[in-house]
């Protein structure tokens, strides 16, 4: 029997658990005893709410290590990548698979390219064209960094293309001549399994909600909830769609935004109710329950659509444009007066969009027929 592949995986915030769920069970699934897979997590995101939640209920295996966590910044990076380099030098496997666009993505790439390992990317070729976002920097490094650049959907791969990250068939693979394929969205293959189980959950009638009664609201990138005047504008413009249109809006609060919110004056926003995170089941039964979405997040504004929900997004840019061609997502940035005007397209009738962009459900299948072809 041919050995196996050995993957390292590296996670280290929500979006990533998450993501990670799909390909683990591909892995122990359809791909047992082809694959072996070990988790690394950094500690980017390490308390109960927005860790240990998600490996418990989404059957995450338990991480070989766990790096430890300081606040974000430079020094956290560099601890990160120094985590990552040291079990590589202990433990070497044939490759490193990373998630999405957040600093625990970039130091594992950037760890594994000076050990000579090479890198699978999963979410690849995303681009807001916005390079004040921290995460945008990420994405193109880690792309540029990878071997293996798995694309959710065919947009992704076009602007691979226009950074002449394509791939030559003739040449040796590796990180100058990336393998790039078309994969599909991995979120979308949870959101279509998990999508059942989540609706059995009682975290509607916990909250003492009514279905389709409320809005659902997140904040959590830094340069919105970072930013004391950024999110006071941004509550009060909750609380105004709220006053215009009866919704209640719930906000399950990221533990940066509960510290900026914290120093707020005023703290009392009506229509707007603070809700301590939640793990990936109970908030895909609050939005899936609710009238429609109000973030800042890629990964909500996807499963807003996958869930058949208007969104409302946050930003200025997105690195998801197939959203905005599906007609049910809108792009407000962060001016009160605007998110409030805009506030009515969440209560329109939405008529169910179309995913086919996302894929059909099978994204981590091909990802890990991919890497055994090829790795």
């Amino acid at each position: 029997m041919a050995q196996a592949l050995r993957i390292l995986t590296v996670v280290g915030a929500r979006p990533q658990f998450i993501k990670a769920a799909a390909l683990g069970r591909a892995i122990a699934g359809k791909f047992a005893g082809r694959i072996e897979e070990t988790l690394l997590h950094t500690g980017q995101h390490y308390d109960t709410s927005m860790s240990a939640v998600f490996f418990e209920e989404l059957g995450l295996r338990t991480p070989a290590v766990c790096i430890g966590s300081t606040p974000e910044s430079a020094a956290h990076l560099g601890r990160m990548m120094d985590g990552v380099g040291t079990y590589l030098a202990n433990d070497r496997p044939d490759l490193m698979l990373v998630y999405g666009d957040t600093n625990s993505t970039l130091a594992g790439a950037m760890a594994a390219r000076r050990m000579g390992v090479p890198v699978a990317h999963v979410e690849a070729g995303l681009r807001a064209y916005d390079n004040s976002m921290p995460e945008e920097e990420n994405r193109v490094l880690v792309d540029h960094a990878s071997t293996w650049l798995f694309c959710p959907t065919a947009s992704a791969s076009a602007n691979l293309a226009a950074e002449g990250i394509a791939g030559d068939a003739s040449r040796p693979l590796g990180a100058r001549n990336p393998s790039v394929r078309l994969v599909g969205d991995v979120m979308l293959d949870n959101t279509l399994h998990y999508a059942a189980q989540a609706r059995t959950r009682p975290v509607v009638e916990r909250l003492g909600l009514r279905d389709r009664a409320y809005l659902v609201a997140t904040v959590h990138r830094a340069g919105t909830a970072d930013d004391p005047a950024v999110m006071q504008g941004l509550l009060a413009a909750f609380s105004g769609i709220h006053s215009a249109t009866g919704s209640e809006v719930v906000m399950p609060m990221h533990p940066r935004t509960a510290r900026t919110v914290a120093g707020l004056d005023g703290g009392v926003w009506p229509g707007v109710r603070i809700v301590p995170p939640m793990g990936y089941l109970d908030m895909l039964a609050l939005v899936d329950a609710s009238q429609g979405v109000l973030t800042d997040s890629g990964g909500l504004q996807k499963e807003a659509c996958f869930l058949g929900k208007r969104c409302l997004i946050l930003r200025d840019r997105t690195e998801w444009g197939e959203l905005l061609g599906a007609g049910g997502s809108f792009l407000v940035g962060t001016d009160t007066e605007r998110i409030v005007a805009e506030g009515r397209h969440l209560l329109e009738p939405y008529p169910a969009p179309a995913v086919d962009a996302f894929g059909d459900g099978h994204a981590a299948e091909r990802i890990c027929e991919e890497l055994l072809r090829q790795a």
